[in-house]
């Protein structure tokens, strides 16, 4: 897709926009607590249960900056707001940040939509939050690198250089939760399912990340070759 300067600038624009407005939103949600959730005793080791209001406030926002879903949309936004700045940046460390931004956008949208929404739906304001976090930003990353790219950045050692931000969101979730006691995700939460099956469970995880990057990997080496 060939794309002027002023072209690209906006698109790169508009994708860095949808990433900040859903974590804006529920920037807002948490800080001022617009949505009370009904506490079912179901989940007692998962994030949340904190005083209503402003007491609550840092303990909400802390907890927010724990999910894989608030570090994809922030990644997006720190790429995308880069290249809406300079189309033309470039270097070792961006290319792993801008596979990184698909990896972990990706990985978002599918896994929240195929385990986690059909059980726990969006209540009240956080629909708003997550149309953007979860559905709107996934797709437009996506079809935005599919369109425009860039093309060419990709090989083997910057897929695996990619894993280090989401094995950086794994230790900081596991580590806070020996501190605290609770986890983003059940699927993390060893009080409830023992540090083996959570073993067992990160490695499968990584093992996703992995073959997502590769697919990129590939799928990069299959679109340039048709430019």
């Amino acid at each position: 897709m060939k794309t002027s300067p002023k072209q690209l600038k906006f698109i790169f624009g508009l994708n860095a926009l949808f990433a900040i407005t859903g974590f804006a939103i529920q920037f807002v949600i948490n800080l001022f607590d617009l949505v009370q959730y009904v506490d079912v005793g179901d989940y007692p080791t998962l994030l949340g249960g904190h005083p209503a209001g402003a007491a609550g406030a840092v303990g909400r926002l802390t907890d927010s900056f724990s999910y894989f879903t608030i570090w994809s949309n922030l990644i997006v936004f720190g790429v995308m707001f880069a290249l809406y700045r300079n189309p033309n940046r470039d270097s070792f460390v961006f290319r792993v940040l801008r596979l990184d931004s698909l990896l972990m956008i990706t990985v978002t949208g599918v896994i929240y939509h195929i385990l986690i929404r059909p059980y726990f739906p969006p209540i009240s304001w956080n629909v708003y939050s997550d149309i953007f976090l979860h559905t709107i930003t996934p797709l437009f990353t996506v079809l935005v690198w599919l369109l425009i790219g860039p093309r060419g950045w990709l090989n083997l050692q910057i897929v695996f250089y990619s894993l280090i931000i989401p094995i950086i969101w794994l230790i900081y979730s596991m580590l806070r939760g020996v501190v605290i006691s609770k986890y983003p995700y059940d699927f993390l939460d060893v009080i409830t399912h023992g540090y083996l099956t959570v073993l067992i469970t990160i490695l499968v995880l990584l093992v996703i990340g992995l073959l997502v990057a590769m697919f990129y990997l590939l799928l990069d080496k299959l679109l340039s070759t048709k430019k």
